[in-house]
């Protein structure tokens, strides 16, 4: 990892239905202080031909996280709902090249209740892309549902970049059946917890303290699982605070 004064790169990971385009409005809020850069999980965006597995995605982020050189940048991991999840599992498995991760919406423990209520809509959302009749329905359904939640402009370039609708089902098994909130134990760096006030995730934050007790728990007023978009701001202003504070 790069010593001290080497300048921050803040890397961030799309939520599942999303992809890099998402991070618009928490990049315009950041820039200028912030460096920020990003990608597309397998099955998203720019990478909706590769099919989703968490040993992809995890692959993508050292892809993209060599590129940014750790010897020579400090470089923050930041995810959102599946991509903090694949930023918990790739910071718990590689020590010495981060500076910090900060996890948004992804503080729920993946095989928890909801989890049967998750596999479900999956199951359900997989035949109906199976089936001509339905499908165009769906996605159609799926845009309207993006631009009511994120907003018409991020959700206009989400859906130009391309949506991640069609991975669903794969990305929230293959959280729920890899990926434990243990592994916050074994990440090395600081770590950084930003919810929603109203998000549905937050239910985990009991167990993350319990299992880092050094974890700092942001929530954010008003907002809901998709605060980075929504509530862009007092996002940014969580992770320049974060930042601020990271050990030289």
């Amino acid at each position: 990892m790069a010593g001290p004064g080497a300048p921050i790169r803040l890397l961030l990971i799309h939520g599942s239905r999303l992809n890099a385009a998402a991070w618009i409005p928490l990049e315009e809020a950041l820039l200028g202080q912030i460096v920020c850069d990003h990608i597309d999980l397998p099955g998203h965006g720019l990478q909706q031909h590769v099919p989703f597995t968490m040993e992809g995605a995890v692959a993508a982020v050292d892809e993209a996280v060599e590129a940014l050189d750790p010897g020579r940048h400090r470089i923050v991991l930041g995810g959102h709902s599946l991509g903090g999840y694949v930023a918990m599992e790739w910071a718990a498995r590689h020590h010495g090249k981060l500076a910090g991760l900060v996890l948004m919406g992804a503080t729920a423990q993946p095989s928890s209740r909801l989890a049967g209520i998750y596999r479900a809509f999956g199951s359900a959302l997989r035949a109906g892309l199976e089936d001509v009749r339905r499908a165009e329905s769906l996605r159609e359904t799926d845009a309207a549902s993006l631009r009511r939640i994120i907003g018409s402009r991020t959700a206009a370039e989400v859906l130009k970049r391309g949506p991640g609708l069609q991975a669903i089902p794969d990305a929230w098994d293959a959280v729920i059946d890899g990926v434990d909130l243990r592994a916050l134990a074994d990440v090395d760096v600081p770590v950084v917890a930003i919810n929603g006030e109203f998000d549905q995730f937050r239910v985990g934050e009991g167990t993350a303290r319990a299992l880092r007790h050094d974890i700092e728990i942001v929530r954010v007023p008003g907002a809901t699982h998709f605060a980075p978009m929504t509530h862009a701001g007092p996002v940014a202003t969580a992770i320049r605070a974060f930042v601020d504070s990271l050990p030289a």
